[in-house]
């Protein structure tokens, strides 16, 4: 009890310090968490909700991209510490391939990263375009490698047309066949009302209005999101 008690702490002090941006600090907490035997999959739970309150300053102005840069510098070195017990947890799965990137108009990778971390970790193939990807790159690769989903990062508003010209330019190129399911993971869907009704309301006018399949929160929807689909698709293309 008294352990699990410390480990608890131990996390909360590496999501502040985290969010501090104190970058040895967190380092330390991962290694004593892992010594401690905390389940990795905790550890990158408390980095989701830091990178998220991250995001949120930035947004504000309270963080610059300078502070994006080094919650990044953080996760990437967090991750070399992680996937070494993440690979030995995996489990044997249908592998699918998941193409992904930052849409062009936009830098930021915070959250792309992280998915891309976790669905490897999975048993995943991704394919990371990486970040001020033009919509003709993203329709080459999508063609080239016939992925079972498509995933378009995107952080600021500015970038929203871009996002809905490359829904548009995928499943037009698809024509008479089923093209690739769209998600994409956007930094301003921040939910206003608590109301289920509502916030359901919200998802569909914003993913209409975007052209895509699926919006996600965060790292972790789009594992969850991603198993859901190639299961599916699996599924399908056994039984036919």
């Amino acid at each position: 009890m008294t352990e699990t008690l410390a480990n608890q702490t131990t996390l909360s002090t590496l999501r502040e310090n985290i969010i501090n941006l104190k970058e040895q600090e967190a380092l330390n907490d991962v290694e004593e968490l892992l010594k401690a035997d905390v389940p990795p999959w905790d550890i990158m739970n408390c980095f989701n909700e830091s990178l998220t309150q991250v995001g949120t300053m930035f947004q504000s102005g309270t963080y610059f991209m300078t502070g994006l840069i080094l919650a990044g510098e953080i996760m990437r070195q967090t991750m070399e510490l992680l996937l070494p017990h993440l690979s030995e947890i995996r489990k044997p799965r249908k592998s699918g391939l998941i193409l992904v990137g930052t849409i062009e108009g936009d830098i930021h990778d915070l959250g792309k990263n992280m998915a891309v971390w976790m669905l490897e970790a999975d048993g995943f193939e991704v394919v990371d375009l990486g970040v001020d990807v033009p919509s003709r790159v993203f329709l080459r690769e999508v063609l080239q490698r016939e992925p079972d989903a498509v995933g378009i990062s995107m952080l600021f508003t500015s970038c929203a047309e871009h996002v809905k010209r490359l829904a548009r330019l995928i499943k037009e190129a698809y024509d008479d066949r089923p093209a690739p399911p769209i998600f994409v993971g956007c930094g301003f869907l921040n939910p206003s009302s608590e109301n289920k009704a509502d916030l359901r309301d919200q998802y569909m006018l914003e993913r209409k209005w975007l052209g895509v399949d699926y919006l996600v929160e965060d790292a972790f929807d789009t594992l969850r999101l991603c198993r859901e689909l190639v299961t599916k698709k699996f599924e399908q293309t056994k039984s036919s």
